[in-house]
Formats: structure tokens, C-alpha cells, sequence
């Protein structure tokens, strides 16, 4: 899309209260400096620590890894363009960046969706079935290879499902008076029709809250079930613990017998 696209007159009852006399335009900031930074550490942190540990180069850590790296992404070149927004009236940044920033969250969000929805799976496997999970993939390397295969292929439909928005964002402008114009970082073309901003909010909805959810809910559901069947079939076990438990009341009983025996003996020496 090019910049500039089209201009738009707002019809606003209220004066336009200019950037500088809005609390928000020095709050908020504030807030989004807070969080680049702690996101940066901390999930810088959690990479750095991965790539220098081998241990740590398991299933888990690799989706953790990549749910690292979305939010870097989205740090990184989401929250300092937002943070703008409060403070100038107007996208200084051309249409370049404003593609890129509305791209990158859509693959941020998808990637950690997704990557939730995979390592709630793989969470499932672990837990139901962890003998034949390790037979499947043979061995915890080709389960670890199998695992960045899999993040890699989440990356991949991420970006494929934010290409609409690299491709359809555009700067808008909008004229509040006469003497007042500002651009917006705008995802929505016109020309793509008047239904498509609502389209895309009800198929973003399906494909990055809805359809997850479920998938998730229903593996940790399983989860649970499994675990509270498993504990009502273990008679064995429960036998062997009251086996033990007899066994110690008996062991302290006859302790006790033994010490009021050699009581009694003590007394009648002294008698």
C-alpha cells in the first residue's frame, strides 16, 4: 500500500485537546519503557541460558524457547512504535515500518498460541503414554529434533497468517480541522471492502483464542482424567503403603513393650 492513502474528516462535538496537554502521552511511555526493558532481560535471559546449556535442550524448553523469541519480536518491534503513538500525533515512521509493526504481532500472537497449543500436547503424550511418545520418536534427540521441526513449521504458518496484514497496512490520514492532519498506522485497506476489518476480527478471534482453547482445554481435560483414573487403579500400591503402615505401628508397639519390661526390671533391681 502507498502512503497517504486516503484522508479522512472526522466530525469531533468535543475541541481537539492537543498531545502535550494528555496525561497519557508522558504515562504511558513510562509503562511501555518498563515493559521493553523487563521483557528484553528476561526473555533475552531465558535464551542466553538455553544456547550456553546443552541440559536444557529439551521438548519443554524448545517451545519455551520459542515463546522467548515471539516475545522479542513483538518487544522489539511493536512497543517502542506503539509507545509513539501516545506521545506524537502523527506515524513518523513511513509505511515500511507500519507493515512490519502489524505483521509482527499478528506472528508473535500466532506463535505463542500455537506453541501453548503444541506443548499442551506434547504435555498430553508425556503424561498418558510416555513410553510409547519415546519409542515414536526415538529417543529424546530425534524427540528434541522433532520438537524444533515443529516450532520451525509454527513460524512458518505464523507468518503466513500475518502476510494480510504486512500486505494490507497502510498510513491513513486523518483531518481533524482545517490545521490539524495526522497518519495512523491503518490495517485495514478500504479497497479490500467495508466487511473486511470485521471479517478479520471474527477469523482472528476462530484461529487465535477460540480454536486453541478448545484444542487445549480438551488436552488438559484428558490430562486430568487419565491422572484421577490412574490413581483409583493402583490397589497395589495403596496395599503395600498400609502394609508399611502396619508394619510401623507394630515395630513402635513392641519398642514400647521393651521399654516398660526393662522399666520393671529396673525397679525390682532397686527393690
Amino acid at each position: 500500500m502507498d502512503t497517504y492513502n486516503e484522508s479522512l474528516e472526522l466530525n469531533i462535538s468535543e475541541p481537539y485537546q492537543p498531545y502535550y496537554e494528555r496525561p497519557e502521552t508522558y504515562i504511558v511511555p513510562l509503562i511501555f519503557a518498563l515493559i521493553f526493558v523487563i521483557g528484553v532481560v528476561g526473555n533475552g535471559t531465558l535464551v542466553t541460558v538455553f544456547i550456553r546449556h546443552k541440559a536444557m535442550r529439551n521438548v519443554p524448553n524448545t517451545y519455551i524457547l520459542s515463546l522467548a523469541l515471539a516475545d522479542l519480536l513483538v518487544i522489539i518491534t511493536c512497543v517502542p512504535f506503539t509507545s509513539i503513538v501516545y506521545t506524537l500525533e502523527s506515524w513518523p515512521w513511513g509505511s515500511t515500518v507500519c507493515r512490519v509493526s502489524e505483521a509482527a504481532k499478528d506472528v508473535s500472537i500466532g506463535v505463542s498460541v500455537f506453541t501453548l497449543t503444541a506443548l499442551s500436547a506434547d504435555r498430553y503424550f508425556a503424561i498418558v503414554d510416555p513410553l510409547r511418545k519415546l519409542h515414536a520418536t526415538g529417543g529424546s534427540k530425534r524427540a528434541t529434533r522433532l520438537t524444533v521441526a515443529t516450532a520451525i513449521g509454527i513460524w512458518i504458518l505464523a507468518a503466513v497468517l500475518a502476510a494480510p496484514a504486512y500486505i494490507g497496512s497502510y498510513l491513513r490520514a486523518f483531518v481533524v480541522n482545517p490545521t490539524t492532519q495526522f497518519l495512523v498506522c491503518y490495517p485495514y485497506p478500504p479497497e479490500w471492502g467495508e466487511s473486511y476489518p470485521k471479517t478479520m476480527v471474527l477469523v482472528r478471534f476462530l484461529v487465535y483464542y477460540s480454536l486453541p482453547l478448545a484444542v487445549i482445554a480438551l488436552f488438559y481435560i484428558l490430562m486430568a482424567r487419565h491422572l484421577v483414573l490412574s490413581t483409583q487403579n493402583m490397589p497395589g500400591e495403596m496395599q503395600g503403603t498400609q502394609r508399611q503402615d502396619q508394619c510401623w505401628s507394630r515395630e513402635q508397639h513392641s519398642s514400647l513393650k521393651q521399654r516398660l519390661i526393662e522399666a520393671l526390671r529396673k525397679e525390682q533391681r532397686l527393690a
